[in-house]
């Protein structure tokens, strides 16, 4: 008898067991309004789902009763894919007893940056729903809802130089609004210093869909110029989508991309820093003219020199080739098509020629390595006879041609403004 009641005993505490009392419990289903995809850590790509139940949850109702989830969703290359998540990845929500937060980072890179449910590019029947599976073989469709903040899928800078007003596009990953109140939508972080600055405007032009708008940049604020070099995001709670999503204070900084006009550089002052006395160029073995390549950012304020000087190669010198022959910007610019011309003519103020000379240089030629350079023709103060020249005020007629593929796409300037006139100091 009392072995019976023993075993009567030991049945009735498995069965008040949590983990028995789980198993045997009738599957809780989810939510069919409150189940969310989210992107925790602000780079525009979903990392996390929210699903929501219709009763409270334990660690060992998830072990014991959940298997997986399915899911569709759009890959980094814009195809739809199909991705299975198993329960190791769930885990019982902090915040909320009745709800299960599903981890997705391990997948995250691979997602396209996409943060709605419907866009210009993608149909909503594809993607924005899932399914859970039990270990009991039932399988619960999840409706999921919009809980992501827009991001900046590209941001496209026109750096004018100083010819017109700067312009700032950017492409947002779905429709958004600004919110009112708000004194500026954007904010960059300067390569220079690495400070936060708002991006100060003074127009903005949204195109009908709202998913793109470009930012005419303030011209008093000059001191803080967006360079291609810094960084952009959305300032905090500025911009919300069409359900109410605002961007997240821990969302990334985005590059940007941009163009400049091909500049040419020709100083106004020149320092001759040898002595007096100095040998001709046969003696000091320096040529009269000298080719440099040096790797961008140079810093300009300590070259005493004078010369042409042109940033060459790199994405900024690519984005003006672009724009000068109207290529597609997923065409690739091939360095074997390019070639840049430099031609110098100097004369005395009173007309007297002094010196001059011509140089060709491939894009593809192995001193630029293929790399963002400062290409420069400099002078060194010698005249056609290897002497050095004296103090004076000198005319350089200069010419700077970039071609491409045979065709000449940028000169600098007409005849009348390619002279320039320039000082010699010797010291």
């Amino acid at each position: 008898m009392r072995s019976l009641l023993a075993k009567i005993s030991l049945g009735m505490l498995l069965l008040c067991s949590g983990a028995f009392a789980a198993f045997i419990q009738s599957p809780i289903p989810p939510s069919s309004q409150q189940n969310f995809v989210r992107d925790t850590d602000g780079d525009g790509r979903m990392d996390q789902m929210e699903v929501r139940f219709l009763g409270n949850l334990t660690k060992e109702y998830i072990s014991e009763m959940m298997d997986s989830l399915t899911f569709e969703w759009i890959d980094s290359s814009g195809a739809a894919k199909h991705y299975t998540v198993q329960k190791k990845q769930f885990a019982l929500n902090p915040a909320n007893k009745r709800s299960v937060v599903v981890d997705l980072k391990s997948v995250q890179k691979g997602f396209r940056l996409l943060t709605a449910f419907s866009t210009m590019e993608f149909s909503a029947s594809v993607y924005g729903s899932a399914l859970l599976y039990l270990k009991d073989g039932s399988v619960y469709p999840v409706v999921l809802k919009d809980a992501m903040a827009p991001a900046i899928m590209s941001a496209y800078l026109k750096n004018m130089r100083g010819k017109s007003s700067d312009s700032l596009t950017v492409l947002f990953s779905e429709r958004v609004q600004p919110v009112l109140g708000c004194s500026a939508l954007l904010e960059y972080k300067s390569a220079k210093d690495g400070r936060v600055r708002k991006l100060k405007t003074d127009e903005i032009r949204w195109n009908p869909w709202m998913n793109s708008a470009v930012f005419v940049l303030d011209k008093k604020s000059t001191p803080d110029v967006l360079n291609f070099r810094d960084s952009l995001r959305l300032v905090n709670s500025c911009v919300e989508d069409t359900s109410g999503n605002v961007f997240l204070e821990v969302a990334k900084f985005s590059p940007l991309t941009g163009y400049s006009p091909f500049e040419v550089v020709v100083p106004s002052m020149a320092v001759d820093s040898a002595g007096k006395n100095a040998v001709g160029a046969e003696t000091a073995g320096r040529p009269i003219f000298q080719m440099n390549f040096l790797p961008l950012p140079v810093d300009m304020g300590k070259d005493t020199a004078w010369g042409i000087y042109m940033d060459v190669l790199g994405e900024e010198f690519d984005n003006a080739l672009r724009e000068a022959l109207k290529m597609d910007e997923k065409t690739p610019v091939d360095q074997a098509k390019l070639k840049i011309r430099f031609d110098i003519r100097i004369y005395t103020n009173l007309g007297a020629y002094v010196v001059g000379t011509h140089a060709d240089v491939a894009g593809d030629d192995s001193r630029l390595g293929g790399k963002p350079t400062q290409l420069s023709l400099r002078w060194n103060f010698m005249d056609s006879h290897g002497r050095r020249v004296s103090t004076g005020v000198y005319i350089a007629s200069v010419t700077a041609v970039v071609e491409y593929d045979g065709k000449a796409v940028f000169r600098n300037g007409t005849d009348a403004t390619a002279s320039y006139v320039f000082g010699v100091v010797r010291r």
